[in-house]
């Protein structure tokens, strides 16, 4: 099996860089990226079924996503990479680690936003999160 590379992806800056970091060392190791974006689930919401159907809501979620690893694909100038999408929706720490973990990947290379009340000042909440989560290297890029 070939080796993947895990990239969350959320429209930042810095995941954007991280995705371009993430092609040179796919192209450097012959591996593929798994592009993946987390959106939140809103199952979870208390009565939201009452007022939008199931189906309305996951199209939403699928809407927003691709918008988002559409726009992150068009920046991969290189066709030899091999980008495969993925969508999730929940808590992105547990999303991202959990994908890490479905497909044996190699690592996870993401980008540092930190937009808690001290923005940037430290990495980001989803950051910090997947590096106590993960079970894979985990390289964070600014």
């Amino acid at each position: 099996m070939k080796k993947q590379i895990i990239v969350p992806i959320d429209d930042s800056t810095q995941s954007h860089q991280a995705l371009q970091y993430a092609c040179t060392i796919a192209k450097e190791t012959d591996a593929d990226i798994v592009l993946v974006n987390v959106q939140p689930s809103y199952t979870s919401t208390p009565n939201i079924h009452r007022f939008i159907s199931k189906a309305d809501i996951q199209d939403f979620i699928q809407g927003a996503a691709n918008e988002i690893l559409e726009k992150a694909i068009e920046t991969v100038k290189d066709p030899e990479i091999h980008i495969e999408k993925v969508v999730r929706a929940g808590i992105p720490k547990v999303e991202i680690t959990n994908l890490a973990k479905e497909r044996n990947a190699t690592s996870i290379i993401m980008g540092t936003r930190g937009l808690g009340a001290v923005k940037s000042a430290f990495i980001g909440s989803v950051s910090l999160g997947v590096l106590q989560l993960a079970t894979c290297p985990v390289t964070l890029v600014p």
